[in-house]
């Protein structure tokens, strides 16, 4: 070994057995593969601690020719000498003290490599990133479940998003998220859907507004009433539902403005511009000078559910849905 040479725990390919899992660097420029597997360096271990080949065996229950081969095998690959031979026993030369430290790095390393791939393969370790609509996440199963699954698996790293539901939905297709909190999801073999709820609508009036001390109204009470709504592309399905309900009952209304969202939509609500048709969930955050009001003979809602790829074996994944159907 030249002075530059160092010891490096990368793979290299070529060697039999278990295989090798070390590469020693020469000079810089020159890779030279050492077939050794963890029984040599678990041998080689156990003669460091015992500084004896007798004591060794026994301990680890391997014949004292044999071990003592094998660690020649070693000096051999390595072209050092590890053990200065004594009298009675032997002492870890220079060379060896080095090797040692190493060794017992890679064991250590190795185990937790171990450890840490069986706890993602259980679920209980790892990554796992969620998409949710914010609306749905103030109350009820989402945040439930989120706390139940963070207390229980502390290891393992939740990325949260606030997305929009068309977003979330391209978000799992494109692997962005691995799964999504959302409204109305779609039909696709494609994707795995489990259902947790569905969302009605309320109307929200201005405070000052004759409905406003109400607990609910007919449909029919909505007919010429100047309403805010929201824009179809963020969320085609649902706009299509409540306009063809309100179609159906006969209903006709007045559309002063269109909206982004549903925060947008109160925000306008509480200018008196007009009334809103929103999620049911906003009354977790009514703003002050609104007020909702149940629609009777309006069955409209949002179908809220978890999404994700059908083939998504993520460990991680699986282990929160238990959470989500407790």
């Amino acid at each position: 070994m030249t002075e530059t040479g160092s010891l490096s725990s990368e793979w290299i390919g070529g060697c039999g057995g278990i295989g090798p899992i070390l590469s020693l660097v020469i000079d810089h420029s020159e890779l030279l593969s050492v077939c050794m597997d963890l029984r040599q360096i678990r041998y080689f271990i156990a003669v460091a601690e015992d500084e004896h080949f007798g004591r060794a065996s026994e301990r680890i229950h391997i014949a004292q020719p044999a071990l003592s081969r094998q660690i020649q095998l070693l000096e051999g690959e390595l072209g050092v000498t590890l053990f200065e031979r004594l009298p009675r026993g032997v002492k870890l030369s220079a060379a060896g003290v080095t090797f040692r430290d190493h060794c017992r790095k890679i064991l250590v390393d190795l185990s937790h490599a171990v450890s840490e791939t069986q706890a993602v393969s259980r679920g209980e370790s790892g990554m796992l990133k969620l998409g949710f609509i914010e609306v749905a996440a103030w109350n009820g199963v989402i945040p439930e479940t989120i706390m139940a699954f963070r207390r229980d698996n502390p290891n393992v790293t939740l990325v949260l998003n606030s997305m929009r539901s068309l977003d979330q939905v391209e978000g799992i297709y494109d692997g962005r998220i691995d799964a999504g909190f959302l409204y109305n999801p779609p039909q696709d073999p494609l994707l795995a859907v489990h259902h947790i709820a569905r969302h009605h609508v309320m109307l929200a009036v201005p405070s000052a507004s004759p409905f406003a001390r109400r607990k609910s109204l007919d449909i029919s009470e909505l007919a010429g009433l100047p309403m805010i709504q929201f824009h179809r592309r963020a969320s085609p399905a649902f706009h299509d539902e409540l306009h063809r309900a309100l179609f159906q009952s006969g209903v006709a209304v007045s559309v002063v403005h269109e909206a982004e969202n549903e925060a947008e939509m109160l925000a306008l609500v509480t200018t008196g511009l007009g009334n809103a048709l929103v999620n049911e969930c906003q009354k977790w955050r009514k703003p002050n000078g609104v007020e909702l009001v149940l629609v009777n003979g309006l069955d409209v809602g949002l179908n809220l559910a978890l999404v994700h790829r059908a083939q998504h074996a993520l460990p991680a994944l699986q282990r929160f849905l238990t959470f989500l159907r407790a």
